[in-house]
């Protein structure tokens, strides 16, 4: 494997996930933090983080494959892993020969999970649909379901907020009613018999706003990568663990009304240096950052994008800025000096949501892990 030669990275803060972790923990007392860590953890390093977590006594995880999952035991990765959707029946003894949790909602996967050898036979979880309306056993299914499932303890049952991230009078009222019919689902399971042990629906979002869903542990994604669901409260402590980073590589002067990149879109408002970045949309820069207004920072000022975004380059006017040279860094996400640039201010001017940007950093950028 060559080392990156490229000068483009990703800085992953160890110390902030590790900051934000334990504030999540003390703030949800005495419920547990589940870390979800699917689709890479946001992109910061599935692996790496859960590492870093469990070295700090995180002991729950959560991923959407089963493959993810393996690849974390095979890490050497203790505890408790979660995998978040029903997996093809197929691959149950698979996780259960890696000691994985998955997830169940139908009646076919439970009565091959409650049926199969013992060895086959992962651990399980029903997830219950509770207005999410994506996947999960129906309300009005649980009674046949605890059937099939028979007298006992099952390992825990959950669900997943829709709306608990928006701050509207509706958005709330339907983030009540989706607690209401979770309870209503538990009622009906402990009186087929059952004894769910855990038991949670909470994210980030249900987590930080609404304390009456924590139960015995919440999922925490966003949050444990430093941006809150919402702009207020108790949100506001975390610290964003990923940095976006490159450097000047070529500089240009262009002359006013030049128009710069694909597209020719914008005309240069006066002469002035441009120079190149070498980090394009195949590296998780959105193409619409440009229409959006975005910015990156060298030596601690902001400047606006010339052009658009290209697959493995970008251009910057730095206007006059005769100090700026190859070479100097610049951060795309990140802080330098008194200027700071988030994930979220990304998905703001692109009209997305900060998880699809932190997903979207793509594995060609290399991590950059510091301790």
């Amino acid at each position: 494997m060559v080392d990156h030669l490229r000068p483009v990275h990703a800085e992953i803060s160890i110390e902030n996930l590790i900051h934000n972790y334990e504030y999540l923990t003390e703030f949800a007392s005495p419920s547990r933090i589940c870390a979800v860590v699917k689709a890479d953890a946001y992109g910061h390093g599935g692996v790496e983080v859960a590492k870093a977590l469990y070295g700090q006594g995180c002991r729950d995880f959560a991923v959407a494959l089963v493959e993810e999952g393996v690849e974390l035991r095979r890490a050497g990765v203790d505890g408790e892993i979660l995998v978040l959707s029903q997996p093809p029946l197929d691959a149950l003894s698979t996780a259960a020969k890696y000691q994985i949790t998955v997830t169940a909602y139908t009646q076919e996967a439970i009565k091959a999970i409650v049926s199969g050898d013992e060895e086959e036979r992962p651990r399980f979880q029903l997830k219950v649909d509770t207005g999410m309306y994506r996947v999960g056993a129906a309300m009005e299914d649980l009674a046949s379901i605890a059937g099939v499932i028979g007298r006992g303890d099952i390992d825990g049952i959950w669900s997943h907020f829709a709306v608990a991230d928006e701050v509207s009078e509706e958005s709330i009222e339907f983030t009540q009613l989706q607690l209401s019919r979770f309870q209503s689902a538990l009622s009906t399971l402990r009186e087929a018999g059952l004894n769910p042990k855990q038991l949670h629906i909470a994210n980030s979002s249900g987590l930080l706003y609404y304390p009456e869903s924590r139960l015995t542990k919440g999922r925490v994604g966003l949050a444990l990568y430093g941006y809150a669901p919402k702009e207020s409260g108790d949100g506001r402590a975390l610290r964003p663990v990923m940095s976006l980073i490159s450097e000047v590589s070529f500089v240009k002067v262009v002359d006013a009304g030049e128009r710069p990149s694909y597209g020719r879109r914008r005309p240069m408002s006066k002469r002035g240096k441009v120079v190149t970045v070498p980090i394009g949309y195949a590296d998780g820069v959105p193409r619409r950052l440009f229409d959006g207004g975005g910015e990156v920072i060298v030596g601690g000022s902001r400047f606006p994008f010339a052009g658009v975004v290209t697959m493995d380059q970008i251009l910057i006017d730095v206007g006059d800025e005769e100090a700026i040279a190859i070479g100097d860094r610049v951060t795309l996400i990140g802080t330098d000096g008194a200027q700071k640039i988030g994930a979220d201010e990304w998905a703001k001017r692109c009209s997305t949501i900060t998880w699809e940007i932190l997903c979207g950093i793509s594995k060609r950028v290399p991590r950059i892990y510091l301790e």
